[in-house]
């Protein structure tokens, strides 16, 4: 099926085009006799349960499916996340991803220059089953669980040569996310004013300065590098509901909405992913007593997965170097002036768990 005919909304979304969708990906003559579509609210994308009656390759098709629509025009790389689903972790038995019963968008298209291209991907619909995370207190067993997910994830990209797409400079990559994400460093300081005392603020300058220099000498030698995801925060982490055992086409827990800008770092160290999946969002306490849980499933994924030359005390380091991250993710919001206001409820808690985290490591 063309980009082209990529659903500009849900009220385009047809029984002609689900069956040709789901045609254009494998299924031999999809017959689908009932559609009801059924909004969903999503923050970066346009989703909705597809409620169904029909079959395909003499089986019954799923009651439901969940459908993301990315209509052309976004401020994402299109590509990644159809890539995520039907390129880069194809052949990784028991990935952390929810089954794609079709995606259609830029297959043919190099990540790097797919700004805005349309996609849409018709998924397993996991409403039932699970739930995202962003009420949940972690527990050790989550922890060590989102460790272990994303230690599968990059331990199956892993190495320089992690992204398909080819090789990376990683030096520019971080000049072009400091770039951006640094734009947004004055407007917090001066939106906290005296709320922020003299030590926070000079440890937080410090961040964009030495911290990420820090960051950049640990990723140049390649080792702990990986393919990441880029945005593992609570909301894009779905885990199974309590007393539910799981159903076909989602693992305990899975990582979504794979959704990069242009400026995001798509090749670095895998503790990056760790750190943000985590810092700017756990409480300290949480952190505090949950990191080295998170550290030890992700290390044992990746030894699991044959990664043997990456010792605990590395990834220990690699964590360290990566703190900053937590940080940046709440100055990013800065860079949109908008965002710095609206999101304000948001970034100030990320920044203030973020601090912590790069001070009580100062003190180790």
């Amino acid at each position: 099926m063309p980009n082209s005919e990529i659903p500009a909304s849900l009220d385009e979304v047809d029984l002609n085009w689900v069956t040709a969708a789901l045609e254009s990906t494998g299924h031999a003559t999809p017959r689908i006799e009932e559609l009801r579509v059924e909004p969903v609210d999503a923050a970066c994308s346009t989703a909705a349960r597809l409620h169904l009656r029909g079959s395909a390759n003499g089986e019954a098709l799923p009651p439901t499916m969940f459908l993301k629509l990315c209509p052309p025009g976004h401020d994402f790389l299109g590509a990644s996340e159809v890539a995520y689903y039907t390129r880069d972790y194809v052949g990784l038995d028991d990935a952390p991803l929810v089954r794609c019963h079709a995606a259609i968008g830029p297959h043919d298209m190099d990540v790097a220059d797919s700004i805005g291209e349309g996609y849409a991907l018709l998924l397993a619909d996991l409403t039932a089953s699970h739930t995202d995370n962003k009420t949940i207190p972690p527990t050790r067993s989550h922890a060590r669980c989102l460790g272990a997910s994303l230690g599968k994830l990059h331990a199956h990209r892993w190495g320089m040569a992690g992204d398909p797409d080819g090789t990376h400079d990683l030096d520019a990559d971080l000049d072009r996310y400091l770039g951006h994400v640094g734009r947004g460093l004055e407007p917090v300081l001066e939106a906290l004013g005296d709320e922020i005392d003299a030590r926070r603020r000079d440890r937080l300058r410090r961040v964009l300065d030495e911290d990420v220099e820090r960051m950049r000498l640990r990723a140049r030698d390649g080792s702990g590098v990986a393919l990441l995801h880029g945005d593992p925060n609570p909301t894009n982490v779905l885990t199974l509901r309590p007393g539910i055992q799981g159903e076909p086409g989602g693992p305990a827990l899975c990582l979504v909405d794979r959704q990069p800008f242009a400026w995001s770092l798509r090749l670095w160290l895998g503790t990056l992913d760790l750190v943000h999946a985590s810092v700017p969002y756990w409480s300290p306490a949480t952190r505090r007593a949950q990191e080295r849980v998170l550290l030890e499933g992700y290390h044992e994924a990746l030894c699991g997965a044959g990664v043997t030359d990456y010792p605990f005390a590395r990834l220990v380091e690699d964590w360290r170097a990566c703190l900053c991250q937590g940080a940046l993710v709440a100055v990013e919001w800065g860079a949109d002036a908008e965002a710095l206001d609206g999101m304000r409820w948001l970034w100030q808690d990320q920044l203030d768990r973020a601090l912590r985290a790069v001070m009580d490591w100062d003190d180790m």
